[in-house]
Protein backbone atom coordinates (compact mmCIF):
# COMPACT_ATOMS: atom_id res chain seq x y z
CA UNK A 1 0.00 0.00 0.00
CA UNK A 2 1.22 3.25 -1.49
CA UNK A 3 1.59 5.95 1.41
CA UNK A 4 -1.10 8.34 -0.20
CA UNK A 5 -3.53 5.20 0.25
CA UNK A 6 -2.77 5.17 3.98
CA UNK A 7 -4.73 6.93 6.65
CA UNK A 8 -2.61 9.80 8.02
CA UNK A 9 -2.64 10.03 11.26
CA UNK A 10 -1.22 12.81 13.17
CA UNK A 11 0.60 12.46 16.29
CA UNK A 12 1.47 15.36 18.80
CA UNK A 13 3.76 15.31 21.63
CA UNK A 14 7.25 16.69 22.79
CA UNK A 15 8.27 12.88 24.12
CA UNK A 16 9.83 11.15 20.70
CA UNK A 17 9.30 8.17 22.82
CA UNK A 18 5.17 8.10 22.98
CA UNK A 19 5.22 9.44 19.27
CA UNK A 20 7.36 6.18 18.22
CA UNK A 21 5.53 3.71 20.48
CA UNK A 22 1.72 5.17 19.28
CA UNK A 23 3.69 4.57 15.57
CA UNK A 24 4.90 0.60 15.96
CA UNK A 25 1.22 0.28 17.83
CA UNK A 26 -0.67 1.68 14.59
CA UNK A 27 1.64 -0.44 12.44
CA UNK A 28 2.12 0.31 8.85
CA UNK A 29 -1.58 0.19 8.00
CA UNK A 30 -1.38 4.04 8.74
CA UNK A 31 0.70 6.87 7.85
CA UNK A 32 2.23 8.48 10.75
CA UNK A 33 2.65 12.59 11.00
CA UNK A 34 5.05 13.59 13.79
CA UNK A 35 4.68 16.73 15.71
CA UNK A 36 6.59 17.87 19.13
CA UNK A 37 4.31 20.94 20.01
CA UNK A 38 0.97 22.27 19.20
CA UNK A 39 1.94 25.30 17.16
CA UNK A 40 3.71 22.34 14.87
CA UNK A 41 0.87 20.21 14.64
CA UNK A 42 -1.46 23.39 13.67
CA UNK A 43 0.42 23.76 10.53
CA UNK A 44 0.66 20.52 9.49
CA UNK A 45 -3.12 20.25 10.29
CA UNK A 46 -4.18 23.06 7.96
CA UNK A 47 -1.46 21.88 5.24
CA UNK A 48 -2.22 18.22 5.00
CA UNK A 49 -6.01 17.54 3.76
CA UNK A 50 -5.04 14.02 4.21
CA UNK A 51 -4.94 13.81 8.21
CA UNK A 52 -8.23 11.74 9.35
CA UNK A 53 -7.05 11.56 13.52
CA UNK A 54 -4.91 13.62 15.85
CA UNK A 55 -3.74 12.24 18.95
CA UNK A 56 -2.40 15.04 20.99
CA UNK A 57 -0.93 15.50 24.57
CA UNK A 58 -2.26 17.68 26.61
CA UNK A 59 0.81 18.91 27.85
CA UNK A 60 3.53 20.53 25.53
CA UNK A 61 5.89 23.45 25.25
CA UNK A 62 4.69 26.72 22.77
CA UNK A 63 1.06 25.05 22.50
CA UNK A 64 -0.49 22.47 24.49
CA UNK A 65 -2.86 20.25 23.62
CA UNK A 66 -6.00 22.26 25.25
CA UNK A 67 -4.65 25.03 22.61
CA UNK A 68 -4.56 22.95 19.92
CA UNK A 69 -8.01 21.29 19.99
CA UNK A 70 -9.35 24.80 20.56
CA UNK A 71 -7.75 26.02 17.16
CA UNK A 72 -9.11 22.89 15.54
CA UNK A 73 -12.42 23.36 16.84
CA UNK A 74 -12.50 27.05 16.02
CA UNK A 75 -11.68 26.85 12.46
CA UNK A 76 -13.77 27.56 9.77
CA UNK A 77 -12.80 25.04 7.68
CA UNK A 78 -15.27 22.22 8.61
CA UNK A 79 -12.46 19.04 7.38
CA UNK A 80 -10.60 20.61 10.59
CA UNK A 81 -12.83 21.61 12.57
CA UNK A 82 -14.42 17.81 12.11
CA UNK A 83 -11.60 16.33 12.64
CA UNK A 84 -11.50 13.29 15.68
CA UNK A 85 -9.16 14.67 18.66
CA UNK A 86 -7.82 11.89 21.14
CA UNK A 87 -5.98 13.62 23.86
CA UNK A 88 -3.16 11.77 25.68
CA UNK A 89 -3.37 11.96 29.42
CA UNK A 90 -1.29 11.15 32.69
CA UNK A 91 -1.60 10.05 35.75
CA UNK A 92 -0.96 14.24 36.80
CA UNK A 93 -4.08 15.39 35.03
CA UNK A 94 -6.74 16.21 37.34
CA UNK A 95 -10.43 15.17 35.96
CA UNK A 96 -10.73 18.62 36.18
CA UNK A 97 -8.63 19.09 33.44
CA UNK A 98 -9.85 16.10 31.23
CA UNK A 99 -13.50 17.27 31.41
CA UNK A 100 -12.32 20.98 30.40
CA UNK A 101 -10.65 19.59 27.25
CA UNK A 102 -13.99 17.21 26.11
CA UNK A 103 -16.60 20.44 26.71
CA UNK A 104 -13.81 21.99 24.40
CA UNK A 105 -14.43 19.04 21.42
CA UNK A 106 -12.05 16.48 22.78
CA UNK A 107 -13.28 13.52 20.46
CA UNK A 108 -11.98 10.84 23.30
CA UNK A 109 -8.96 9.96 26.05
CA UNK A 110 -6.47 7.96 26.79
CA UNK A 111 -4.38 7.53 29.44
CA UNK A 112 -0.53 6.66 29.75
CA UNK A 113 0.93 4.01 30.42
CA UNK A 114 -1.27 2.77 27.13
CA UNK A 115 -1.79 -0.62 25.41
CA UNK A 116 -1.35 -1.05 21.93
CA UNK A 117 -5.24 -2.29 22.14
CA UNK A 118 -6.02 1.28 23.43
CA UNK A 119 -4.55 3.15 20.14
CA UNK A 120 -5.24 0.49 17.64
CA UNK A 121 -9.05 0.64 18.58
CA UNK A 122 -9.56 4.00 18.38
CA UNK A 123 -7.82 4.79 15.47
CA UNK A 124 -9.66 2.16 13.57
CA UNK A 125 -12.97 3.64 14.73
CA UNK A 126 -12.51 7.63 14.75
CA UNK A 127 -10.54 6.90 11.19
CA UNK A 128 -13.65 5.00 9.44
CA UNK A 129 -15.91 7.78 11.16
CA UNK A 130 -14.16 10.55 9.88
CA UNK A 131 -13.95 9.32 6.49
CA UNK A 132 -17.72 8.79 6.12
CA UNK A 133 -18.04 12.47 7.04
CA UNK A 134 -15.50 13.58 4.28
CA UNK A 135 -17.32 11.42 1.88
CA UNK A 136 -20.80 12.80 2.74
CA UNK A 137 -19.01 16.41 2.17
CA UNK A 138 -17.57 15.39 -0.94
CA UNK A 139 -21.12 15.22 -2.29
CA UNK A 140 -21.74 19.05 -1.58
CA UNK A 141 -20.55 21.51 -3.71
CA UNK A 142 -20.95 24.65 -1.76
CA UNK A 143 -19.82 26.55 1.15
CA UNK A 144 -21.89 26.74 4.52
CA UNK A 145 -20.15 30.05 5.47
CA UNK A 146 -20.18 31.46 2.13
CA UNK A 147 -22.47 29.92 0.27
CA UNK A 148 -19.52 30.13 -2.70
CA UNK A 149 -18.11 27.10 -4.20
CA UNK A 150 -16.20 24.78 -1.63
CA UNK A 151 -13.05 23.07 -2.38
CA UNK A 152 -14.70 19.60 -3.81
CA UNK A 153 -17.08 21.92 -5.94
CA UNK A 154 -14.24 24.25 -7.19
CA UNK A 155 -11.70 21.16 -7.98
CA UNK A 156 -14.70 19.52 -10.17
CA UNK A 157 -15.17 22.95 -12.30
CA UNK A 158 -11.27 23.21 -12.82
CA UNK A 159 -10.74 20.16 -14.50
CA UNK A 160 -13.55 20.56 -16.64
CA UNK A 161 -12.33 23.69 -17.43
CA UNK A 162 -8.50 22.69 -17.70
CA UNK A 163 -9.62 19.84 -19.94
CA UNK A 164 -11.51 22.36 -22.43
CA UNK A 165 -8.54 24.28 -22.31
CA UNK A 166 -6.16 21.86 -23.10
CA UNK A 167 -8.44 20.41 -26.29
CA UNK A 168 -9.00 24.54 -27.51
CA UNK A 169 -5.84 25.92 -26.83
CA UNK A 170 -6.27 28.98 -24.64
CA UNK A 171 -5.13 29.91 -21.48
CA UNK A 172 -6.33 28.92 -17.68
CA UNK A 173 -5.06 30.63 -14.94
CA UNK A 174 -5.56 29.88 -10.63
CA UNK A 175 -5.77 32.75 -8.77
CA UNK A 176 -5.77 32.31 -4.50
CA UNK A 177 -6.11 35.11 -2.35
CA UNK A 178 -5.89 34.46 1.45
CA UNK A 179 -7.10 37.15 4.07
CA UNK A 180 -3.77 37.93 6.01
CA UNK A 181 -5.12 38.79 9.31
CA UNK A 182 -7.52 35.80 9.67
CA UNK A 183 -5.78 34.33 12.36
CA UNK A 184 -5.20 37.41 14.80
CA UNK A 185 -9.22 38.43 13.97
CA UNK A 186 -9.58 34.62 15.31
CA UNK A 187 -7.79 34.72 18.31
CA UNK A 188 -8.52 38.01 19.23
CA UNK A 189 -12.24 38.35 18.55
CA UNK A 190 -13.51 34.17 17.90
CA UNK A 191 -14.76 32.52 15.66
CA UNK A 192 -17.65 33.60 15.44
CA UNK A 193 -16.42 37.37 14.23
CA UNK A 194 -13.83 35.59 12.44
CA UNK A 195 -16.65 33.71 10.51
CA UNK A 196 -18.38 37.47 10.03
CA UNK A 197 -15.58 38.26 8.26
CA UNK A 198 -14.59 36.00 6.38
CA UNK A 199 -18.42 36.17 4.98
CA UNK A 200 -18.12 39.88 4.36
CA UNK A 201 -15.16 39.71 2.85
CA UNK A 202 -16.87 37.13 0.30
CA UNK A 203 -19.49 39.41 -0.38
CA UNK A 204 -17.29 42.22 -1.48
CA UNK A 205 -15.01 39.55 -3.72
CA UNK A 206 -18.02 38.17 -5.66
CA UNK A 207 -19.13 42.23 -6.07
CA UNK A 208 -16.07 42.46 -8.50
CA UNK A 209 -16.31 39.56 -10.36
CA UNK A 210 -16.77 39.18 -13.89
CA UNK A 211 -19.69 36.92 -15.77
CA UNK A 212 -16.40 34.44 -16.34
CA UNK A 213 -15.26 34.26 -13.12
CA UNK A 214 -15.23 31.80 -10.89
CA UNK A 215 -15.29 32.23 -6.42
CA UNK A 216 -14.83 29.87 -4.20
CA UNK A 217 -14.02 29.49 -0.27
CA UNK A 218 -11.39 26.56 0.34
CA UNK A 219 -11.03 27.25 3.86
CA UNK A 220 -9.74 29.27 6.74
CA UNK A 221 -10.57 33.00 4.93
CA UNK A 222 -8.61 31.22 1.48
CA UNK A 223 -10.56 32.12 -1.82
CA UNK A 224 -9.99 31.05 -5.12
CA UNK A 225 -10.79 32.15 -8.40
CA UNK A 226 -11.05 30.37 -11.69
CA UNK A 227 -9.79 32.75 -14.80
CA UNK A 228 -10.74 30.63 -18.09
CA UNK A 229 -8.83 32.09 -21.17
CA UNK A 230 -6.81 34.66 -19.21
CA UNK A 231 -2.78 34.86 -19.35
CA UNK A 232 -0.83 35.17 -15.70
CA UNK A 233 -0.38 38.68 -16.92
CA UNK A 234 -4.28 39.75 -16.75
CA UNK A 235 -4.72 37.67 -13.50
CA UNK A 236 -2.04 39.05 -11.57
CA UNK A 237 -4.29 42.40 -12.56
CA UNK A 238 -7.79 40.49 -11.59
CA UNK A 239 -6.03 40.09 -7.84
CA UNK A 240 -5.13 43.92 -8.02
CA UNK A 241 -8.98 44.53 -8.15
CA UNK A 242 -9.71 42.43 -5.68
CA UNK A 243 -6.96 44.03 -3.22
CA UNK A 244 -8.15 46.81 -3.99
CA UNK A 245 -11.76 46.26 -3.35
CA UNK A 246 -11.41 44.89 0.41
CA UNK A 247 -8.89 47.57 1.01
CA UNK A 248 -11.10 50.22 0.27
CA UNK A 249 -14.14 48.20 2.98
CA UNK A 250 -14.48 48.29 6.48
CA UNK A 251 -16.10 45.63 7.56
CA UNK A 252 -18.27 46.11 10.66
CA UNK A 253 -19.39 43.13 13.30
CA UNK A 254 -21.66 44.63 16.31
CA UNK A 255 -19.07 47.26 17.48
CA UNK A 256 -15.71 45.99 15.92
CA UNK A 257 -14.80 47.69 12.79
CA UNK A 258 -11.97 45.46 11.39
CA UNK A 259 -9.97 46.32 7.79
CA UNK A 260 -8.18 43.91 6.37
CA UNK A 261 -5.56 42.85 3.64
CA UNK A 262 -5.50 39.85 0.58
CA UNK A 263 -2.27 38.26 0.04
CA UNK A 264 -2.72 36.81 -3.78
CA UNK A 265 -0.66 33.72 -5.22
CA UNK A 266 -1.50 32.76 -9.37
CA UNK A 267 -0.87 30.05 -11.52
CA UNK A 268 -1.45 29.93 -14.98
CA UNK A 269 -1.67 26.54 -18.03
CA UNK A 270 0.84 29.32 -20.04
CA UNK A 271 3.59 27.93 -17.61
CA UNK A 272 3.08 24.11 -18.19
CA UNK A 273 3.76 22.38 -21.57
CA UNK A 274 1.45 19.04 -22.20
CA UNK A 275 -1.37 18.12 -20.24
CA UNK A 276 -1.89 19.48 -17.30
CA UNK A 277 -3.65 18.50 -13.88
CA UNK A 278 -5.78 20.88 -12.20
CA UNK A 279 -4.81 19.73 -8.81
CA UNK A 280 -1.17 21.07 -9.73
CA UNK A 281 -2.51 23.99 -10.52
CA UNK A 282 -4.37 24.70 -7.30
CA UNK A 283 -1.76 23.44 -5.73
CA UNK A 284 1.07 25.60 -6.89
CA UNK A 285 -1.08 28.54 -6.76
CA UNK A 286 -1.59 27.84 -3.05
CA UNK A 287 1.83 27.50 -2.54
CA UNK A 288 2.61 31.24 -4.46
CA UNK A 289 -0.10 33.00 -2.16
CA UNK A 290 1.51 31.01 1.11
CA UNK A 291 4.85 32.84 0.09
CA UNK A 292 2.75 35.72 -0.62
CA UNK A 293 1.83 35.98 3.30
CA UNK A 294 5.69 36.02 3.86
CA UNK A 295 5.97 39.52 1.57
CA UNK A 296 5.37 42.91 1.83
CA UNK A 297 1.43 44.09 1.76
CA UNK A 298 -0.28 43.18 -1.03
CA UNK A 299 2.20 41.50 -2.55
CA UNK A 300 0.97 38.97 -5.72
CA UNK A 301 3.32 35.99 -6.46
CA UNK A 302 3.15 34.47 -9.50
CA UNK A 303 4.34 30.70 -9.41
CA UNK A 304 6.73 31.04 -12.25
CA UNK A 305 8.62 33.47 -10.60
CA UNK A 306 9.25 31.08 -7.89
CA UNK A 307 11.09 28.57 -10.23
CA UNK A 308 14.80 27.96 -10.97
CA UNK A 309 15.68 30.12 -14.16
CA UNK A 310 16.81 26.60 -15.77
CA UNK A 311 14.13 24.58 -14.82
CA UNK A 312 10.69 24.06 -16.78
CA UNK A 313 7.69 22.70 -15.84
CA UNK A 314 7.92 20.49 -18.98
CA UNK A 315 10.24 17.16 -19.99
CA UNK A 316 12.58 17.30 -22.25
CA UNK A 317 10.59 15.24 -24.75
CA UNK A 318 7.12 17.40 -24.28
CA UNK A 319 9.12 20.64 -25.62
CA UNK A 320 8.22 22.42 -28.81
CA UNK A 321 10.82 24.01 -30.82
CA UNK A 322 10.50 27.56 -30.62
CA UNK A 323 8.47 28.70 -33.97
CA UNK A 324 7.04 25.52 -34.79
CA UNK A 325 3.68 24.54 -34.92
CA UNK A 326 2.10 21.52 -32.38
CA UNK A 327 0.00 18.96 -34.25
CA UNK A 328 -3.48 19.09 -34.85
CA UNK A 329 -5.63 17.66 -32.04
CA UNK A 330 -7.68 15.44 -33.23
CA UNK A 331 -9.47 12.15 -32.16
CA UNK A 332 -7.15 9.92 -29.53
CA UNK A 333 -4.26 12.57 -29.59
CA UNK A 334 -6.27 15.20 -28.26
CA UNK A 335 -4.78 14.26 -24.61
CA UNK A 336 -1.32 13.75 -26.05
CA UNK A 337 -1.09 17.36 -28.11
CA UNK A 338 1.44 19.53 -26.68
CA UNK A 339 1.54 23.13 -27.03
CA UNK A 340 4.58 25.25 -26.50
CA UNK A 341 4.50 28.21 -23.48
CA UNK A 342 4.46 31.53 -24.89
CA UNK A 343 7.58 32.52 -23.06
CA UNK A 344 9.91 30.09 -25.12
CA UNK A 345 9.42 31.84 -28.15
CA UNK A 346 10.44 34.92 -26.76
CA UNK A 347 14.30 35.86 -26.46
CA UNK A 348 15.44 37.74 -22.93
CA UNK A 349 16.42 41.38 -23.73
CA UNK A 350 18.57 43.40 -20.89
CA UNK A 351 17.67 46.25 -19.03
CA UNK A 352 19.78 48.99 -21.14
CA UNK A 353 18.40 47.65 -24.72
CA UNK A 354 14.95 47.59 -23.18
CA UNK A 355 15.47 51.63 -21.95
CA UNK A 356 16.93 52.25 -25.76
CA UNK A 357 14.01 50.95 -27.25
CA UNK A 358 11.45 52.84 -24.91
CA UNK A 359 13.21 55.96 -25.25
CA UNK A 360 12.94 55.39 -29.05
CA UNK A 361 9.39 54.74 -29.25
CA UNK A 362 8.29 57.63 -26.98
CA UNK A 363 9.92 59.82 -29.17
CA UNK A 364 8.40 58.49 -32.24
CA UNK A 365 11.73 56.99 -33.40
CA UNK A 366 10.21 53.95 -34.39
CA UNK A 367 13.07 53.11 -37.19
CA UNK A 368 15.48 52.82 -34.47
CA UNK A 369 13.13 49.82 -32.76
CA UNK A 370 14.11 46.60 -34.66
CA UNK A 371 10.62 44.87 -35.39
CA UNK A 372 11.54 41.61 -34.43
CA UNK A 373 12.69 43.02 -31.23
CA UNK A 374 9.22 44.13 -30.68
CA UNK A 375 7.65 40.86 -29.27
CA UNK A 376 10.75 40.44 -26.99
CA UNK A 377 9.80 43.60 -25.02
CA UNK A 378 6.20 42.44 -24.04
CA UNK A 379 7.48 40.83 -21.14
CA UNK A 380 9.85 43.29 -19.74
CA UNK A 381 7.16 46.05 -20.00
CA UNK A 382 4.35 44.04 -18.28
CA UNK A 383 6.69 43.73 -15.65
CA UNK A 384 7.06 47.59 -15.23
CA UNK A 385 3.69 48.05 -15.72
CA UNK A 386 2.99 45.37 -12.68
CA UNK A 387 5.75 46.65 -10.60
CA UNK A 388 4.30 50.32 -10.97
CA UNK A 389 0.71 49.20 -10.12
CA UNK A 390 1.86 47.26 -7.10
CA UNK A 391 3.91 50.45 -5.43
CA UNK A 392 0.96 53.08 -6.16
CA UNK A 393 -1.50 50.29 -4.50
CA UNK A 394 1.00 50.02 -1.39
CA UNK A 395 1.78 53.34 -1.04
CA UNK A 396 -2.64 54.15 -1.25
CA UNK A 397 -2.76 51.61 1.56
Amino acid sequence: MSQLEKVHVLVVDDSVTTRNSIARHLGDAYFILHASDGAEAWELVQSNASISLVFADLHMPVMNGMVLLKQIRDADDERISHLPVIMITGHEDSDAAKRASYSMGATDFISKPFSALDIISRAGSYTKLNQKISALAKTVSHDTLTGLYNRHGFQELGEKASAGAARYAYDLSVLTIQITEVEQILRKHGKKVAGQIISAVAKVLKKSLRKEEILAHLGSGRFAVLLPMTKAFRAHIVAMRFQKSVLNTAFKTGEVVIRTKLAAGLNSTENYIGKVDFNDLLEQAEVAVQASLSRPALSIVRHDEMLPKERSLASPEEVTTPGTTPAAVTGDNANAAVTPAPAAARQKIDAATFNRYMTAIFKGNFDHVPSAQLGNMVEPLEAFLLYANEQLAMKEA
